[in-house]
């Protein structure tokens, strides 16, 4: 994507955190928007950002979890299609490397 198709996206904050595909954690400003604990995740050679999300609980308050016994997680925030959640995560992908070279590849 060039330059001039991504947004205006500023890092406020990065956290490293490395587990699985999880590369860390950015709080990002968009326009007036603040985002936090948008996800930075790599696989195979692909970065992305996700947008934040929350533990998924039963009625009785207990965690759920995947049958491989993996926290499952509901979207707090959705873009309204792929193309825009596709710019997003390739402008916070930039904006982060261009505030913490070396960021994604640590």
């Amino acid at each position: 994507m060039s330059g001039a198709n991504l947004m205006p996206v500023t890092i406020l904050e990065w956290r490293p955190m490395k587990r699985n595909s999880l590369l860390g954690f950015v709080t990002i400003q968009l326009g007036a928007l603040k985002i936090k604990d948008v996800t930075i995740n790599e696989n195979t050679g692909r970065h992305w950002a996700g947008m934040p999300a929350k533990v998924m609980v039963d009625r009785e308050g207990a965690t759920l979890k995947t049958p491989e016994g993996k926290l499952r997680y509901a979207p707090i925030l959705e873009w309204a299609n792929k193309a825009a959640g596709d710019r997003f995560s390739e402008s916070v992908i930039a904006a982060l490397e261009a505030a913490h070279p070396g960021a994604t590849t640590e």
